[in-house]
């Protein structure tokens, strides 16, 4: 049994070129350093990822298509996203990828395309002078893929086909991408990503075969708040030492469904070769509903840098507001006074994120000028003494008894659940009096990071004569 373990784990890592070269020799060490192909596969084609030092294997996104297909599964039942990206690279090289997902019943479904234009010289004629014409080289994957959540765990799979040239010779091949993104339940507010990227035969073009550029990579996500995201991850490249990358990202949001992102990353791959500026970089994006604009800049030290740009477009699924469409019932004409009540944390929601959505809400009702808010120790206070009262009853009469309690007119209270589409966040407001639904509006929150907006367009309803 050992001796098949030992053979099996040299069949697995690729220890020689005998058995198929998958990976070159001394694999994933810096001995390995230039001996795969396919270069232009390592680094996905997305200003967001390369704006945060190739960081991102727990986001989501149509563009996670090249670095972890689990993250395509975003796009939920009927929703559709695409993304465009353009690079200009070092040495007069460029890049351009296209990704279009469409959400089903069945799963999202993905194609994509990334193509490397490269540049390495004129021809030369017999007496070794250049001709003026460019030597003809470009690189190019085009690829399929599948994803779908399963409760707390997102997967995917992608499949390539690649080929490449260089002159007189082409070759081509195909590889694998397959990833997870694994939510933990609450109140946890960190997500764990594993995932595998370019697993295929070597690529033979002329008379070399090299491998290609495969890697694992593990990360982990964590939500400091819902507007900033630190990710922490580590990779194990095929040609390679092993390196770790830590990278942040911060929403400001400025109007509905829009927003600015500050982002910001460390990559520790190329530290040695380049010093603390190769291993750094930056950039921002702006969201305009369904549509955004990243731009990435990544320095690498005295060889130049390199400027990435995506543009990203998702709609339907998500993006549908699901308000609701009855005539909203009159409140009082005079500034009103609400007991906010918690909001319950429904299924794939932590408590500490219904809780965030509590808060905001509270706040941006406060800031529509039609209310007066009770005291948050007052509530509590209630809750504590009359906690044993509470037990059997709905909702809608818990909220409405404790309005009366702290002498309000008004009671609030919500439930937050997340589905393929993203957090749906319904609030009603109950009349302390009567116990009677006043209004009850639900809206939609792709993401943790527009909360607050979900949480504007809340009070905006509510608020509404």
């Amino acid at each position: 049994m050992k001796k098949f373990s030992v053979i099996l784990l040299a069949f697995t890592l690729g220890a020689g070129r005998a058995h198929g070269g998958f990976f070159p020799d001394n694999a994933f060490t810096d001995d390995a350093r230039g001996l795969a192909g396919a270069q232009f596969l390592k680094v996905p084609p997305s200003a967001r990822f390369s704006a945060l030092g190739g960081s991102g294997l727990a986001l989501r996104g149509a563009d996670s298509f090249f670095l972890n297909p689990a993250g395509t599964a975003s796009a939920g039942v009927g929703g559709r996203a695409a993304s465009v990206s353009y690079e200009a690279l070092l040495a007069g090289a460029s890049r351009t990828g296209l990704v279009f997902s469409n959400g089903t019943a069945s799963g999202v479904f993905s194609a994509g395309l990334l193509y490397n234009a490269a540049s390495p010289g004129e021809e030369l004629d017999g007496a070794g002078s250049g001709t003026g014409d460019e030597i003809p080289a470009y690189d190019a994957a085009v690829g399929a893929g599948w994803a779908r959540s399963f409760g707390l765990v997102d997967f995917g799979v992608t499949l390539k086909y690649i080929k490449s040239r260089l002159a007189e010779a082409s070759g081509s091949s195909a590889a694998l991408d397959a990833g997870f993104i694994f939510r933990e339940a609450a109140p946890s507010r960190t997500e764990m990503a594993l995932t595998l990227r370019n697993f295929g035969p070597p690529l033979k073009l002329g008379g070399e075969k090299d491998p290609l550029p495969f890697e694992v990579g593990g990360g982990l996500r964590w939500k400091y708040t819902p507007e900033v995201n630190l990710l922490l991850e580590g990779r194990v490249p095929c040609d390679h030492a092993p390196y770790l990358g830590f990278a942040g990202e911060w929403f400001l949001p400025y109007a509905a469904a829009s927003g600015l992102f500050l982002r910001a990353g460390l990559n520790f791959k190329n530290y040695d070769d380049h010093g603390f500026m190769g291993a750094f970089a930056g950039g921002f994006g702006f969201k305009f509903g369904g549509l955004l604009l990243d731009y990435a800049f990544a320095p690498y030290g005295e060889l130049g840098a390199a400027h990435r740009m995506t543009a990203g477009w998702a709609w339907g699924g998500a993006a549908t507001d699901v308000s609701a469409r009855k005539k909203p019932a009159p409140l009082p004409a005079r500034a009103a006074t609400l007991a906010v009540a918690g909001f319950s944390a429904g299924e794939g929601v932590t408590e500490t994120e219904a809780a965030v959505l509590r808060n905001l809400t509270e706040s941006e009702l406060v800031k529509t000028g039609r209310f007066r808010v009770v005291e948050r120790q007052k509530l509590d206070f209630i809750l504590a003494e009359k906690k044993l009262d509470y037990a059997g009853l709905s909702e809608q009469t818990a909220a409405a008894q404790l309005a009366r309690l702290s002498g309000a007119d008004l009671a609030v209270f919500g439930v937050v659940s997340r589905n393929k589409k993203g957090y749906e966040v319904t609030v009603r407001f109950v009349n302390a009096a009567s116990g009677e639904i006043l209004r009850s509006e639900s809206v939609l929150a792709a993401e943790d990071y527009l909360f607050r907006e979900a949480a504007r367009r809340l009070a905006v309803s509510l608020s509404a004569r």
